[in-house]
């Protein structure tokens, strides 16, 4: 028989809450105080204008909810398991949004014409699904092997929560390669909650992040990026930033503006580039350093300006271009890569592999969809180190790449330019900082 408490009991602080503190676990917080602090970790959660009123008002439930943690330590938990399954709930909202009441199926085996069906509600999708699914023909002939039509492809789809993630990216709405993997184990912990086999708890610190990232989750579906997101971030800024090096192996960055700063220094190089990761940044780049104007060889996209020349020289051009910063985005960036010899080089932008030389075009390419540099040569690096472990043709279920193509240049060029429209070859000035450790292989 469940134990009856008082209300006073009732509203007695949970001793274990009380030790999650600002600065980790430590003494108990006066009540009042993390009251406030527990708030203050899911504060930060905001859902986008545009989202389905049912997923808006689940996740505003769960957002006031978590506070209550302070009282009974379990509502942790309830908050983060709940959460997992919130999200199924956004991608069927989400779905009945976007096919705006019907559902077009082909059939993959070419037996039978397209399909549409008319849907209103998730359930009436469930049923043309379960419809279409049933067998028609005597068990000797073929059957038609219906496919949702989502965007440019078509899709495999039960409904299920596999089938409407793989609907979200075939039609675009969730983005990053990396994300995807985190995709995978969010939807394996949701089986878990959904299907469960043992007694578990959860700390506040990773019902907050779950919440967070149901957050990312729900406003990347409706078109929303995070700005400094975990998940989905929104493109980041760029600014001008000078860098700088001499023989001795001294490298420097700062914003361009140091220029005018006369530190007397001599025996440097200087070049202006638009770089992500500049000084201050909350993006640290740990390849700043390795700049390339032929390679990725930065982990966020840099752009050559100028250079390389003299502290005068790059200021004069300072003052008379006046370059301004942008936006860019770096998820789901396309590269190719070249190998040669035996020799794997660096990722270079499909722009600059379109204007090689026909000798530098030799030996056999491939392109690589991924939201960083290294993810993309460590892929290809690994079809040779590891094949069977490395997909050759679309997602690669072990690392946070979608293989596109390999073979000669023009064959991987065609992949890049099917995928991101027609490349127009372009031939920077082969300037580099100095060969690095990461990379220190290019032609």
């Amino acid at each position: 028989m469940a134990e009856i408490r008082s209300l006073e009991e009732l509203q007695t602080p949970d001793s274990t809450a009380l030790v999650f503190t600002p600065y980790g676990l430590g003494a108990p917080m006066p009540a009042e105080r993390s009251a406030e602090f527990l708030q203050q970790l899911v504060a930060g959660c905001e859902i986008a204008p545009g989202v389905a009123e049912g997923t808006r008002r689940e996740f505003d439930r769960l957002q006031r909810l978590f506070a209550y943690g302070l009282f009974d330590y379990d509502v942790f938990t309830v908050v983060d398991d709940r959460a997992l399954l919130v999200m199924e709930q956004a991608l069927r909202e989400r779905f009945i949004q976007w096919c705006a009441g019907a559902v077009a199926f082909e059939d993959a085996n070419g037996l039978e014409p397209p399909r549409i069906e008319p849907v209103g509600t998730y359930d009436e999708v469930l049923a043309a699904v379960k419809k279409l699914g049933r067998r028609n023909r005597p068990r000797q002939q073929p059957s038609p092997h219906w496919q949702l039509k989502a965007g440019r492809t078509s899709i495999d789809f039960n409904g299920m929560l596999a089938g409407l993630r793989a609907w979200a990216r075939a039609a675009g709405l969730l983005r990053g390669q990396r994300t995807r993997g985190i995709e995978h184990a969010m939807s394996h912990l949701r089986n878990a909650v959904a299907h469960p086999t043992s007694y578990h708890r959860t700390t506040p610190v990773e019902a907050a992040r779950t919440l967070h990232d149901l957050a990312e989750f729900v406003n990347q579906l409706w078109g929303h990026p995070t700005p400094g997101g975990r998940l989905y971030p929104a493109p980041v800024d760029r600014d001008v930033v000078v860098m700088a090096w001499n023989d001795e192996g001294s490298i420097h960055m700062a914003q361009a503006d140091a220029l005018r700063d006369d530190t007397g220094a001599e025996g440097f190089l200087y070049i202006l580039i638009l770089s992500v990761s500049r000084p201050g940044s909350q993006y640290e780049d740990p390849h700043w350093a390795a700049f390339d104007t032929r390679f990725e060889t930065t982990q966020f996209p840099s752009e050559y300006l100028w250079g390389p020349g003299s502290r005068s020289e790059a200021l004069a051009w300072l003052d008379a271009e006046q370059p301004t910063g942008d936006t860019v985005d770096y998820l789901d960036r396309v590269f190719m890569l070249r190998e040669h010899d035996g020799q794997l080089y660096p990722p270079m932008h499909p722009e600059v592999a379109a204007g090689l030389t026909e000798e530098e075009q030799r030996g056999t390419w491939h392109t690589v969809r991924a939201d960083f540099p290294q993810h993309a040569f460590s892929h290809v690096r690994g079809l040779n180190g590891n094949p069977g472990a490395h997909s050759r043709t679309g997602d690669c279920k072990n690392c946070p790449a979608h293989h596109l193509s390999s073979g000669s240049h023009s064959q991987a060029l065609q992949a890049a330019e099917d995928l991101i429209g027609v490349v127009v070859p372009r031939r920077p000035p082969t300037v580099q900082i100095p060969d690095s450790l990461s990379w220190p292989h290019r032609f």
